[in-house]
């Protein structure tokens, strides 16, 4: 895990359950989110909200996570970049839960649900979801290094 530069503020979204029953998750919206970025070592200003509807950066996503360690945990990120390694898909975003920039790779995601607004949409085919984000952003993104932290 790497330091976060001195004076960095984090303004972090947060979720949580209504009630036992509730199958949504909400999120408190606040922005913008600085974080640090270990790949290009500099602060990034993340803002909630899709400024481009077929761009991925701004998009809030809820899910389960498997790590490559076997645990499971809910997390919610707010999406910086989408690329692809081979076959593999990630998606690199803030993640409330480490409180930093993370890597998940797509195939150890599922109950996916992307939040537009106001709007909750569970996503049914996750894979399809995110490859037409990573296409898109193919050739402004070929710098981004794929490396899943958790």
């Amino acid at each position: 895990m790497s330091a976060k530069p001195k004076g960095t503020q984090v303004t972090v979204p947060r979720r949580a359950a209504l009630t036992a029953e509730a199958s949504t998750w909400r999120l408190a919206m606040r922005g913008p989110i600085c974080a640090y970025d270990e790949y290009s070592d500099e602060e990034i200003e993340l803002h909630i909200g899709q400024r481009h509807p077929n761009r991925i950066q701004g998009l809030l996503i809820d899910f389960r996570y498997i790590t490559r360690d076997r645990e499971t945990s809910r997390r919610s990120v707010l999406c910086w970049q989408c690329g692809r390694d081979g076959d593999r898909l990630y998606v690199r975003g803030y993640c409330a839960f480490r409180e930093e920039l993370r890597t998940f790779r797509i195939d150890r995601m599922s109950d996916l649900i992307a939040i537009r607004g106001e709007h909750e949409s569970p996503v049914e085919d996750i894979r399809a979801f995110f490859a037409a984000f990573a296409a898109r952003d193919a050739p402004k993104r070929s710098t981004l290094r794929l490396e899943a932290h958790d």
